[in-house]
């Protein structure tokens, strides 16, 4: 091996220096050249005969000169590129091997740097997750979504992925994944971005505030009431569990005496028009009689007179006047301004 001088071509060229330096010479310079820039460099597959001579050598140095350091490195980096490198290219086997060498907080930033990373393929970032939290992930997601994605991963990860959920929900995602038609590999490429960023980017804009449950809720509020009555119907018929879940996230209307405290009737009352309160309670006696009975002797007496001349209001545009108190009342628990009454809440919270 000579020690070398690098020109500025590619690849590194040789020069020899006058003095010849052994091998053990030059990994004593290096080693201290490591030591001094702050590395901790991996000696425990050194010898002990070779590792005592390089000390011996560190301990003997006088004063070694800049351009014999400089020479040392540079044919030492010659012989790297001649040499090349072999790397790893799994992510788990490649942490694994910096394990000693780095902390395991550090390594765990590394992973999560990794996987954000926009080079890294989207799907080797999803099956980087833990199972809880892309079982937690796919809970929210379309049924086929979720078949997708298990279609995608190692097999083991999806059978933990699966144990995971209810026993309704892994049986039809199971029969999705059964009775996937072709998906483009564009559309997978979508579902696996869509996936990764939920999971790992905090930044990534949600496109639904709510969960599906929730939307679906909320769908069902402002849905015409025979509407709305017949779908819970086909929903108890086909799906009882879900229909229940439904019931549970709706706020209707008929629900404002089990569900709204009569301390918040003044503010409630007060986000809609006059004239659209009493076309909402017009048609809705025993919601308008908990409302009035909420609200002080005057104005509560005063709606009365004024419902008892109102002429009769049609259906649609009760239903109507109805969604828009909703909406208000919505409003007013979104800003924390009334909580609603859940059914676990005893009734004297009333």
């Amino acid at each position: 091996m000579s020690v070398a001088l690098v020109s500025h071509e590619t690849p590194l060229q040789v020069v020899p220096i006058d003095a010849p330096i052994s091998k053990q010479h030059k990994a004593a310079i290096l080693l201290s050249v490591l030591i001094k820039a702050g590395a901790t460099p991996n000696l425990d597959n050194i010898a002990t005969g070779s590792l005592k001579r390089i000390v011996d050598i560190m301990a003997s140095f006088g004063e070694v000169d800049r351009r014999t350091v400089d020479l040392v490195i540079l044919e030492f980096l010659s012989e790297l590129q001649d040499f090349g490198l072999s790397m790893r290219g799994d992510l788990e086997d490649t942490l694994t091997s910096l394990k000693g060498h780095v902390s395991d907080k550090a390594l765990e930033k590394i992973r999560k740097a990794y996987v954000r990373s926009p080079s890294v393929d989207v799907w080797v970032r999803v099956a980087s997750a833990d199972a809880a939290q892309l079982q937690t992930c796919l809970d929210n997601e379309h049924l086929q979504v979720s078949a997708t994605v298990l279609s995608k991963i190692p097999s083991t990860l999806a059978a933990q992925v699966l144990g995971g959920m209810d026993a309704t929900r892994a049986r039809e995602t199971m029969l999705a994944i059964i009775n996937s038609r072709k998906i483009s590999a564009d559309v997978i490429e979508l579902i696996g971005q869509s996936i990764s960023e939920t999971m790992f980017d905090e930044n990534a804009p949600s496109a639904f505030a709510k969960s599906p449950m929730e939307r679906a809720g909320d769908i069902m509020n402002f849905a015409q009431s025979d509407i709305r009555d017949r779908l819970l119907e086909d929903f108890g018929k086909t799906d009882p569990d879900a229909a229940e879940k439904i019931r549970k996230v709706m706020f209707t209307f008929a629900d404002i005496p089990a569900r709204i405290q009569p301390r918040d009737v003044s503010a409630i009352t007060r986000t809609v028009e006059p004239e659209i309160l009493l076309r909402a309670m017009k048609n809705a006696p025993t919601e308008a009689e908990f409302l009035l009975a909420g609200l002080s002797t005057r104005i509560a007496d005063q709606l009365r007179e004024e419902l008892s001349e109102l002429e009769p209001v049609k259906k649609k545009d009760a239903e109507a006047a109805m969604n828009e108190l909703i909406i208000g009342i919505r409003k007013l628990e979104s800003s924390g301004e009334i909580n609603l009454i859940t059914e676990e809440e005893p009734d004297e919270m009333q």
